[in-house]
């Protein structure tokens, strides 16, 4: 089967899940799960289909100008993808292999439908990792001299490899506007703290002089306004005052590489809509 997935969005209004739903029913897509949301204070709707399009009535460009005409005369805006045409994702990271791993285990069991063309680090020590993976690893280095020239290394090769999709994966850089501006929406990172509560570095550390009870961490998409970015995926751990901060640290990498991977799946799954700021995800 080669199912895809539409998302819709727009102002609501009568008759849009009849309209397209029944364009789907004459294009001879079979609905395999339907969800809608509704936005009460602005009247926004949003609506995700995922259907089995393998043996539609017409070609998928055929398809997608009668999606484009009736959605117009809905004013929505719709975005369409298939299950045949996987996204391909890029992975950086640093030093901390924790998220890494369980990403690569995950994907090598098929539960990230996408290709891995390329691993990027600004260190060398995960390269095994890379090999053991088959997966091609580019060591850029990045200084606070060379990272205008590192961001343009990677933004080629990121270019150059067709990548829909890139993670960060414990990559501990600052991106700039040079890779943010080429992915909008389409560079997710995993926070060690729960946002919007302890930002930038040490989260762990500052939670611990605070003495509070909840720890988590924040898989967000990531945005020029640091640790700031619309929360895809958030998930905590209840400590006590016996826990040090490095206690925190070691139950944190838990957490992190959950919280990371369902936020990559999500994405992957085009569960995602974006919405002033924060994430609607559909189940």
């Amino acid at each position: 089967m080669i199912s895809a997935v539409l998302k819709l969005k727009g102002t609501d209004q009568k008759g849009i899940v009849y309209k397209i739903t029944n364009l789907l029913y004459e294009t001879g897509g079979n609905i395999i799960d339907a969800q809608q949301h509704k936005e009460e204070l602005d009247q926004q709707f949003f609506m995700w289909v995922k259907f089995d399009c393998s043996e539609m009535n017409c070609t998928r460009s055929v398809f997608e100008e009668k999606l484009t005409e009736v959605s117009g005369e809905l004013g929505m805006d719709f975005d369409i993808s298939y299950s045949d045409k996987p996204k391909r994702m890029a992975i950086m990271v640093s030093k901390y292999d924790h998220c890494l791993v369980d990403l690569l285990m995950r994907h090598k069991y098929g539960e990230l439908p996408c290709e891995i063309p390329l691993i990027i680090s600004n260190h060398p020590d995960l390269e095994e990792l890379a090999i053991h993976h088959r997966i091609p690893f580019f060591y850029i280095p990045v200084t606070k001299a060379t990272k205008p020239e590192a961001e343009l290394k990677m933004l080629e090769l990121l270019k150059s490899h067709q990548i829909d999709l890139v993670i960060m994966a414990r990559y501990m850089q600052i991106l700039t506007p040079t890779l943010l501006d080429a992915f909008p929406s389409a560079i997710i990172n995993v926070h060690h703290g729960f946002l919007p509560a302890f930002k930038g570095a040490k989260p762990y550390h500052q939670a611990y002089e605070k003495g509070v009870k909840i720890i988590g961490a924040t898989s967000h998409y990531a945005t020029a306004d640091l640790d700031m970015g619309p929360i895809i995926e958030q998930e905590t751990e209840r400590i006590d005052h016996s826990h040090s901060a490095n206690d925190m640290v070691r139950i944190g990498r838990d957490i992190e590489k959950k919280v990371l991977a369902s936020a990559v799946k999500a994405h992957l799954e085009d569960r995602v809509m974006l919405y002033k700021g924060r994430t609607i995800i559909f189940n």
